[in-house]
């Protein structure tokens, strides 16, 4: 467990002076010495440099983007002790730069001698299947469940279900106009609330104005639906991973 303290402002670094945000990560030191920090008072003191901006990366994910080098760093490192491309063996750039070269395509054919060799299998990634397409009257697959829509506020009136979806994401009333959104706003609990809204031209001469409308021809706004879409419950278990 690390404790982690994000430093609210830029801290001139360097000689330049280049703006960087700072966090320190500490947690209680152990019998073996860290390799990396400073310990003080039995507490390991780091600091993690970055220019990541505060609204968009929080703390956490500023060290776990460092964490997680860990998986592939030993490998690189085992990697510059076989071939040992850091070594400065001319004295011109063309000359140097083709060491290195060479160097990168013997490493490369000692991998595949060695597969010949041992022929391990080969790691694979397999992820979690696609969604499967939606029909045209519910919502796209884009983690969202079917739309709702809100029963009759007055007997006798239309209610949301009685205007359809259309393939091309607009509704249709009982009448045959089209309701397009004109709204989007995220509720509380992570909803999408969508609203339609029809044509006043449309719903001044509609004959099932009555039938439609809050106060029927005396109503001077046009119809107007809410639909809204709930997340997908994607459940406790994350995405496959097997190597």
């Amino acid at each position: 467990m690390r404790s982690l303290y994000d430093c609210p402002h830029q801290i001139p670094v360097g000689p330049e002076g280049a703006p960087c945000r700072v966090v320190v990560a500490t947690h209680p030191a152990t019998k073996k010495k860290s390799p990396i920090g400073v310990t003080r008072a039995g507490v390991v003191y780091k600091l993690f440099f970055t220019n990541l901006p505060q609204q968009a990366f929080t703390a956490c994910d500023v060290v776990e983007l460092y964490l997680h080098r860990g998986a592939f760093e030993p490998v690189i490192s085992d990697e510059d002790q076989e071939q040992d491309p850091d070594r400065w063996c001319s004295h011109s750039a063309w000359g140097q730069e083709c060491w290195q070269l060479i160097t990168q395509w013997v490493w490369n054919l000692r991998l595949e001698l060695g597969h010949h060799l041992h022929p391990d299998s080969v790691r694979t990634t397999e992820f979690a299947p696609a969604l499967p397409p939606s029909p045209p009257h519910t919502a796209p697959a884009s983690g969202y469940a079917p739309p709702e829509v809100g029963s009759a506020w007055k007997a006798g009136r239309f209610a949301g279900h009685d205007f359809s979806l259309q393939p091309d994401g607009m509704l249709q009333c009982p009448a045959g106009q089209k309701l397009t959104p004109h709204e989007q706003r995220r509720e509380a609990d992570g909803s999408l609330r969508i609203v339609y809204g029809a044509s006043i031209r449309s719903c001044r001469p509609c004959p099932l104005r009555e039938q439609c409308q809050w106060q029927g021809s005396k109503t001077s706004k046009p119809r107007q639906v809410s639909v809204l879409l709930h997340p997908l419950s994607i459940g406790p278990a994350p995405l496959l991973w097997r190597d």
